[in-house]
Formats: C-alpha cells, sequence, structure tokens
C-alpha cells in the first residue's frame, strides 16, 4: 500500500460523505464492480424465469459436463447471450472509469461481469473475474492454444473446434461448478492488498470469493467507498456508502474526488 500521506488527502471539515479525501496521481485506486455497473446499459440478467432458457435449465446448459454434452445447445445459449449484449452500450459509470485512467490515475478495475463493456468504455487495466463472453478457448486443458477474442454476431459455424488440438472450443467464461481463474484471483488479491481507496460498484457483497475483497482492502488500510441502488452486507465495513444508479452517483463522485479534474 501506498503512503498515505502521498496517496490521498484527507477533507476533515464539513459532514461525512462523498468528497473526503481528494485522490492524487499516486493513489492506488482498485474497484470492484458487478452487474450494477451495467444494469443502465440494458444488459439482460443471466438467468430469466427461475434460471431457465427456452424451457431448458440451465444447469445443463452452462456448466462443463453440460457443454461437452451438448455443446451445440450451449453455444445457441451463448450465442444468443452474445446478440443481446451486442446491443449495449457503455453508460458514464464506465466512461468514468476509463476517464480516470486516461487522465493519468493509477486504476485497476476487478469485475464479475463478462460483457467486455468496461474495455469498450476504453479501460485497460480490468481483471475479469469470470471471464469475457467475447473470450473463447479451447475445452482440452491440456491444450497449447490461448484464448482469444471474436465479437461476430452471431458466431455461424458453432460448435467451433480447436485449430491446434482439434477439441471442441467454449466461451472463455466461468461456468457453473468450476473455480476461477487462479492467476486472475491471485493478480486481484495482490493488488487489493496494495490498494489506497476501493471502490465498490454495484455488486451486492454476497457471492464470494469477489465480495472477500472489500473486506481484504478494509484489512490492509483502504479507504472502502460503495455506491449501489441500497445498502448492502458491505455496507457495514465502507467509510462511506452512497445510494443511487451507478451512472449517475460514480461520474459525480469522482469528479469531486479528483477535484473536478475527470468528468463527463
Amino acid at each position: 500500500m501506498s503512503d498515505g500521506k502521498d496517496s490521498f488527502i484527507p477533507v476533515n471539515d464539513g459532514p461525512s460523505g462523498p468528497g473526503q479525501i481528494r485522490l492524487t496521481k499516486t493513489t492506488k485506486i482498485t474497484t470492484l464492480s458487478g452487474a450494477g455497473l451495467s444494469a443502465e446499459s440494458g444488459i439482460p440478467t443471466f438467468r430469466g424465469t427461475d434460471g431457465m432458457w427456452h424451457n431448458e435449465e440451465l444447469m445443463k446448459i452452462a456448466t462443463p459436463h453440460g457443454f461437452l454434452a451438448n455443446p451445440q445447445r450451449s453455444w445457441e445459449f451463448y450465442n444468443e447471450r452474445r446478440g443481446n449484449m451486442a446491443k449495449c452500450d457503455p453508460n458514464p459509470a464506465h466512461f468514468a472509469l476509463a476517464a480516470m485512467e486516461s487522465a493519468g490515475y493509477d486504476i485497476v478495475n476487478v469485475t464479475q461481469n463478462i460483457d467486455g463493456l468496461l474495455a469498450v468504455a476504453g479501460c485497460k487495466e480490468i481483471l475479469e473475474l469470470h471471464g469475457s463472453v467475447w473470450s473463447i478457448k479451447c475445452s482440452n486443458p491440456a491444450c497449447s492454444s490461448k484464448p482469444y477474442e471474436n465479437r461476430d454476431v452471431p458466431i455461424v459455424d458453432i460448435p467451433l473446434k480447436c485449430d491446434v488440438c482439434g477439441a471442441v472450443e467454449r466461451p472463455n467464461v466461468v461456468f457453473f461448478e468450476e473455480m476461477l481463474d487462479p492467476s486472475i484471483v491471485a493478480k486481484a488479491d495482490v493488488r487489493t492488498k496494495e490498494t489506497d481507496v476501493f471502490l465498490i460498484i454495484g455488486t451486492s457483497g454476497i457471492v464470494y470469493p469477489a465480495a472477500g475483497f472489500a473486506q481484504i482492502a478494509k484489512a490492509f488500510g483502504a479507504y472502502v467507498i460503495e455506491l449501489n441502488l441500497e445498502p448492502t452486507p458491505l455496507s457495514m465495513i465502507s467509510d462511506e456508502t452512497i445510494t443511487g444508479p451507478c451512472g449517475e452517483t460514480l461520474p459525480k463522485l469522482l469528479s469531486t474526488l479528483t477535484g473536478g479534474e475527470v468528468r463527463l
């Protein structure tokens, strides 16, 4: 963690609320975002009604064994998801985070979202805990091929086959019953422990291990700010909780914390 004297400037006068600190270019800022970040972009929910998709249980489509049992059907599901997400654009919250990075602030975005909207908005320092729907990888864990980006909508020749080993390819997302990528989790853990200001954006703080990062940040001395539609279990450890749509609250907060340098 950075030296607090240089990483941000405390503001002690006035009531508690947004703006009680000022960020500097040496501040290590880390965000943890969930579905609430992309809600105003119109990203459809994952599960749908009662966890069903076209009268099929998602556990038969979005699990490792379900995918391998019927990769065609699983790809049809993800093709539809990709098509829906392709219609959505970043909202002001995404652009505000990208503006922070462009202005030279040290910010890393840890996200549970697979929609890729942070990258579309212009963010480069992103750790995607659950992968990306726009990335494809081989289903054979022993294969030497690397994940690659594919933004075709729809992907016509499904299921895709690996050019290296011939196995079926799959979306590079975390299925049900799968562990998160340990290398990404490790990077997020290291960053969280050294961060100065930790922003919780649009996530309820229920699903682990992602929810644990906020607690780790707090334990290591970070200033924690939560932005959600309503208070969550993480509100208890937050130095500030700001309620409202992220597309409205986050740009205002970042403008305040940077003394107006970052604004939309």
